[in-house]
């Protein structure tokens, strides 16, 4: 992405987990340097063999705007630069909607759509002084049909579509080449979706696909798996198409 000799420098939140695990792993492995960001006081066992150069972790409580532009100061200062961030962390309540206590919602919305702002806000300046960088926050479908005791969930990352929207639409006509964009991996076989579905390394190597084609059509773009996902086009639309109409 730049012209720098150093390995870019990837910023994965939720490194602990299934998903930020394989990406950190998958990022090493392709070159490129890795900062993960969790909320235990250090890195999981499974990454405590990654290379010391090429891996550091910085401890962030999410939902606090405060640890977490800490964070970014420190692996700026550790690796120089942050050129992609991963936002991955997120928690799945199972619990109904008329069970679920208010500190637990609040909760809930705060480390998936509060964290993901924050990182956001502590990311894009460190990128508008080097000129470039991009960001893909991990969403989902799951607002589109909500399943039982999922009201928490669906709802935050609803609320994640219009925010990478909007952020990408406050960053038009900002200096440099800054880009922000969702990605849905899909059901994975992690804890979240307890153990079923693609598995967490497979979906790491869609993402360091992704970053390395670097290809999206506009800023805001869904990536799904390892491409850029379109919506659905209704019957009005196609024939408007067809007929040359543009709306």
């Amino acid at each position: 992405m730049n012209e720098s000799k150093s390995p870019q420098v990837v910023v994965v939140t939720g490194v602990n987990g299934g998903l930020g695990q394989a990406l950190a792993r998958a990022f090493i492995d392709a070159g490129y340097r890795v900062a993960g960001i969790g909320r235990q006081s250090g890195a999981a066992d499974s990454l405590r063999n990654l290379p010391s150069d090429r891996f550091a972790y910085a401890q962030a409580d999410l939902a606090d705007a405060g640890q977490v532009a800490a964070a970014f100061e420190s692996i700026e200062r550790r690796f120089g630069s942050v050129d992609i961030l991963f936002n991955n962390a997120a928690v799945y309540p199972r619990v109904g909607f008329l069970e679920e206590g208010a500190s637990d919602w609040a909760a809930a919305i705060a480390a998936n759509v509060n964290g993901v702002a924050f990182c956001c806000k502590a990311a894009v300046p460190i990128m508008r002084r080097q000129g470039r960088g991009r960001i893909y926050s991990v969403g989902s479908f799951a607002d589109v049909a909500p399943i039982p005791r999922s009201t928490a969930y669906a709802a935050s990352k609803g609320a994640l579509h219009a925010l990478v929207k909007g952020i990408a639409a406050d960053l038009q006509g900002v200096a440099g080449d800054l880009q922000v964009h969702e990605w849905i991996p899909g059901h994975m076989k992690t804890r979240m979706s307890e153990f079923t579905g693609t598995e967490p390394s497979v979906s790491a190597a869609w993402a360091v696909a992704i970053v390395q084609a670097d290809n999206a059509s506009k800023n805001g773009t869904i990536f799904e798996n390892d491409r850029e996902w379109s919506p659905p086009v209704g019957l009005k639309q196609r024939i408007l198409r067809r007929l040359g109409v543009k709306r």
